[in-house]
């Protein structure tokens, strides 16, 4: 069995008149929390799941490319982020109380609606 990659998402695509600084809403200690605590809580199911902070610059291209089994995204990104191209149900859009309280639960579903598919 192969590892499979979950990619947290934690900044905006890059936009003509964006900034390359401009890095999100939330603070990157709020995405280091939440990767911690998803990591956790995927340990516990006993899966073979790895959560690691996106290092492309929400760059879709290169995401298909390293074929991540899962992105999930920070909150405003749903807007802000360029996923064409990748399978939507791979994608868990996380709103601002899941995200800010580190709440892992809707990860946690869809990793499980995923395996139960895959099978």
């Amino acid at each position: 069995m192969r590892n499979k990659t979950i990619y947290f998402i934690h900044s905006p695509s890059a936009t003509l008149g964006r900034s390359s600084l401009q890095r999100g809403v939330f603070p990157y200690a709020l995405t280091e929390k939440y990767i911690l605590n998803l990591q956790h809580d995927v340990a516990q199911l006993g899966g073979d799941w790895n959560v690691v902070a996106d290092d492309t610059e929400s760059d879709i291209t290169m995401l298909i490319a390293r074929a991540p089994d899962l992105l999930v995204c920070a909150p405003g990104l749903r807007y802000q982020f360029y996923h064409r191209g990748f399978d939507k149900h791979r994608i868990v859009w996380l709103d601002v109380m899941e995200y800010t309280s580190a709440d892992a639960k809707p990860v946690i579903k869809r990793i499980l609606e995923l395996e139960s598919t895959d099978l």
